[in-house]
């Protein structure tokens, strides 16, 4: 897989496809000796870690580096019909596609990776500014990604139903983005769009038929609206649901209407960006605990740690504070224990948590990192307590392998809830399963849903100002 990257002066290509969420973890922590970081540069292979900057240039990175298992979904009704289907979510940082047979239901294979595009910038807001001159590439980049996750599949799809946020929905499409670029935004399709790979451009599956949702509004996408279609297909009738993204949405849904919006979130909460931050992927440490006589954590799939995802950065945050090593603006202080105290030390010129070591890697909390997680906190802290004003709702529900791991005394710990919402459950990818329920629906409910449906702005209102500032604190 070929992508641009531009590479400063003092840092390496590895440190850039990192932070871009275009490579794994490399073991050694990026210093030559793993070899895990091997990427093609003018048909010559080499490490990542030892190329450094000024560069700019093509780079080819294997693609088995770029996607990992999906989560197993629930069967979708019988549709009648021959063939496969799939769910497509596309997010800014992160794609997941699932396989379903048509006919029965039954569910084959998932499989996620990374969105390509993030090497055009880590955040939706930054690529619509770049795609005033780079618009082609970015779409390019957009259509690999999909192309890429739909042929790691057992089976080529007769049908394909994409949902995402309402940037990413234009650029497949092949719709301008400058809508988005200031207030007021323009959407330049707002229905359901029914088209094949061929007129997409996706020369892989030229005869798939492909369905698109519609977006709600700006910056809240179909991918939304498939996480109340299947919520409210399952029954439900009072909650609050948080897809928690690169860019968060968030609808609260009561005695069948709603209000929904939309927070840049960052890529924090994928783990892009920081330190050893990684997906929730085999070898992320997703589980932070102290025993009573030293820290301890859990990796998915019982792995050697490669990095952490969002819910271990959640868990040790939480226990560096309650033990008195992190103050409530998040900056390190000298009054934690001996045992914490041994463990801080400076990396890459800053205070860091070192929660394990090897001789192959370093997998530490840095202050830029709880910097970074505190402001993508504040601004969902912020849009909950906005939307949840009066009566609180009677479930709070975290979508997306973010809240898969996530601990109730953690999340209430650090303040990424308003405490007077009950307790997160954690529901999967709850956009994805809203696209594969599609599969046997079709997108009438999407079009029910919207008439049901407020948007709230958040630029200018006061209630969210104020909850922004309350949220940066620990």
């Amino acid at each position: 897989m070929k992508v641009e990257v531009s590479v400063p002066e003092g840092k390496s290509l590895y440190q850039v496809l990192r932070e871009e969420g275009l490579i794994k973890s490399a073991y050694c922590g990026g210093r030559g000796i793993c070899g895990k970081c091997r990427v093609r540069l003018g048909g010559k292979e080499e490490l990542a870690c030892l190329v450094f900057g000024p560069f700019e240039g093509e780079v080819e990175i294997e693609e088995e580096l770029l996607t990992a298992p999906g989560e197993s979904l629930p069967p979708i009704p019988p549709t009648g019909k021959n063939g496969f289907g799939v769910a497509l979510d596309v997010g800014t940082t992160g794609v997941e596609a699932a396989l379903f047979e048509l006919s029965s239901g039954k569910f084959v294979k998932s499989v996620k990776g990374v969105n390509l595009q993030a090497s055009f910038g880590a955040d939706i807001v930054t690529r619509v500014e770049l795609a005033r001159e780079h618009y082609g590439k970015q779409r390019e980049l957009l259509l690999k990604t999909v192309e890429l996750l739909l042929k790691e599949l057992p089976a080529k799809p007769t049908e394909v139903v994409a949902v995402c946020n309402s940037v990413i929905h234009h650029f497949l499409l092949g719709l301008p983005v400058s809508g988005f670029e200031r207030y007021p935004f323009k959407l330049y399709e707002r229905e359901p769009v029914e088209t094949t790979g061929r007129e997409l451009g996706l020369d892989g599956f030229p005869s798939t038929k492909f369905i698109l949702p519609p977006p709600l509004e700006s910056f809240v996408g179909s991918d939304l609206l498939a996480n109340l279609h299947y919520l409210t297909a399952e029954g439900r009738t009072n909650f609050t649901v948080a897809d928690l993204g690169t860019n968060a949405e968030i609808a609260r849904w009561e005695k069948g209407e709603g209000v929904a919006t939309s927070v840049p979130a960052g890529p924090a909460f994928e783990g892009v960006g920081l330190f050893s931050g990684m997906r929730a992927v085999e070898g992320a440490v997703y589980k932070v605990f102290f025993d009573g006589r030293s820290f301890r954590f859990l990796t998915i799939g019982n792995r050697k740690p490669e990095g952490i995802c969002a819910s271990g950065y959640f868990d040790l945050i939480y226990l560096l504070k309650s033990f008195r090593a992190l103050n409530s603006e998040g900056t390190f202080t000298e009054e934690a224990p001996p045992l914490i105290r041994e463990r801080i030390r400076e990396i890459n010129g800053e205070k860091a948590f070192l929660l394990y070591s090897d001789p192959e890697r370093e997998v530490a909390l840095t202050q830029s990192d709880i910097r970074k997680f505190m402001l993508a906190k504040a601004g969902v802290y912020g849009a909950l307590k906005t939307l949840t004003e009066g009566t609180p709702p009677k479930e709070l529900i975290f979508s997306g392998a973010f809240g898969s791991h996530l601990s109730e005394r953690s999340v209430k710990g650090v303040k990424l809830i308003p405490s007077q919402l009950p307790p997160p459950e954690p529901a999967g990818n709850l956009a994805l399963k809203g696209a594969a329920l599609t599969l046997s629906t079709g997108v009438e409910p999407f079009k029910k849903l919207k008439e049901k449906l407020s948007h709230v702005e958040l630029a200018g209102n006061k209630t969210f100002e104020k909850a922004y500032v309350e949220g940066l604190e620990l």
